[in-house]
């Protein structure tokens, strides 16, 4: 709901003369199925997240989670007719196993003065058959969703401006949220009220998650998927480094040096402009 008023804030900021007519145009059931798609999936995400850090270490989850880069990736050239050559099919690998490692937690030896302790961790173990099964399905609905989401911002076909297009997704995530909300929480909702437990962090954190979303939407409309991929994995790179060294929440590992190192290094691989070379190449011959 943040999301709805911050867009249409800015339509009436930056449009106000076509601001009427274009909220006149967001009962447009058409346009509103279309864009109900991303936000199904998306809480189809969500709820397969707690399938699999059930059944599944975090290392592990943390991992195989990164194959949504290729999976998005995929549906790039699938559905946008996006062209990557072999460099760019090598940058992506490197950029999910980069991530991977930055990721990866520090690994956890049992003590040898409590052997209960391991022999708990075996009887507690999960079926990681179903766990990965569903961090692969989070990886195909997160990379589909966010191509279909970057298709609609993209489309000329769809009507409106970006904002109004991120209205409707905000909207059609809002229906579908307060569905699955009231189906599943229905009645812990009516009897303590739909804001209960908000506090001021809370709020703020509202908001953050809304201006975060609607600068991906940004992202997706003048960039692509495939780019912000590459700017979450740098973002976790630098928020890892920045936790360590000014926070001192976390101590800094091989495996986040070299996952770090990987990660920059297969940016610059994926942007490297390949027909500066070519031509170079030409005037030599």
């Amino acid at each position: 709901m943040m999301k709805v008023i911050i867009c249409i804030l800015a339509m009436a900021f930056t449009a106000r003369k076509t601001l009427l007519s274009q909220l006149s145009t967001l009962s447009n059931s058409r346009e509103l199925v279309k864009s109900s798609v991303p936000a199904l999936l998306y809480t189809v995400q969500n709820n397969l997240l707690f399938v699999a850090v059930t059944y599944l270490d975090a290392a592990t989850f943390q991992v195989t989670y990164q194959l949504k880069i290729l999976t998005t990736a995929v549906f790039s050239v699938c559905f946008l007719r996006r062209k990557l050559d072999i460099i760019h099919w090598s940058a992506l690998v490197m950029l999910t196993c980069g991530v991977g490692l930055v990721q990866m937690p520090g690994a956890v030896k049992c003590s040898p003065e409590s052997p209960g302790g391991c022999q708990q961790e075996r009887e507690h173990s999960r079926d990681m058959v179903l766990g990965l099964v569903a961090v692969l399905a989070m990886c195909l609905s997160s990379g589909f969703a966010g191509v279909y989401t970057e298709k609609i911002l993209k489309s000329a076909g769809t009507t409106g401006s970006m904002w109004l297009k991120n209205t409707r997704l905000s909207i059609s995530s809002v229906l579908v949220g307060l569905l699955y909300l009231y189906g599943v929480e229905g009645a812990a909702v009516m009897e303590r009220g739909f804001f209960y437990g908000y506090q001021a962090v809370t709020w703020i954190v509202v908001l953050q998650q809304a201006t975060l979303g609607l600068l991906t939407a940004l992202v997706m409309k003048y960039a692509d998927n495939i780019i912000k991929g590459f700017a979450s994995s740098i973002a976790i790179v630098i928020t890892t480094f920045v936790s360590s060294v000014i926070l001192h929440d976390l101590q800094l590992s091989c495996s986040y040096l070299v996952g770090a190192s990987v990660v920059m290094g297969s940016a610059l691989l994926y942007n490297v402009d390949r027909n500066s070379d070519l031509r170079s190449s030409d005037s030599v011959v």
